[in-house]
């Protein structure tokens, strides 16, 4: 009987550490995350998202596509850093004009082979939203730490052919 009672408080201090061991690994996991957060309510809304591609009128030109946005003033200060799309990150630039409005520009150079475009850093989780047409990734910064918002339903506008030398 007493050999029975024994086994029992054996196996039950077993699941205890077999639970804290749980709880441990749980929270060093949150902890490890806890750099790169994904942040699902954001400081801001997106008002409107459209891309442009664009080509130069020489055969040798260079040709990209121009990504822009607007975003509602933002409840909480951040700092816009960089967007991914189409597996390529561009800084973001803004217009003191027109201060909740963005835009980054994607350009390739075909005769310039040593001008490689920078391919997205986002977090795995948004992997496949760079590799969507009408999906971006914006990376913000909010308090040293950096957030992504998904930017959906981008408006794909018709390519903008510049004039060829004359």
């Amino acid at each position: 009987m007493q050999f029975v009672r024994r086994i029992k408080g054996v196996s039950g201090r077993l699941n205890l550490w077999r639970f804290c061991g749980a709880v441990m690994v749980i929270l060093f996991a949150g902890c490890a995350m806890g750099k790169e957060t994904v942040q699902q309510d954001a400081p801001f809304e997106l008002i409107w998202a459209q891309a442009q591609p664009w080509v130069s009128g020489t055969s040798d030109g260079p040709s990209g596509m121009r990504l822009s946005f607007e975003l509602s003033p933002p409840s909480s200060a951040v700092h816009i850093k960089s967007l991914c799309y189409m597996q390529q990150t561009a800084p973001i630039i803004s217009r003191s004009s027109k201060p909740d409005e963005f835009s980054a520009s994607y350009i390739s150079q075909p005769n310039k082979s040593e001008l490689e475009p920078q391919s997205c850093t986002v977090p795995a989780l948004w992997k496949k939203e760079v590799n969507l047409p009408d999906h971006a990734v914006l990376v913000y910064e909010k308090e040293g730490q950096d957030y992504y918002f998904v930017i959906q339903d981008i408006v794909l506008k018709p390519v903008l052919a510049y004039p060829g030398k004359q």
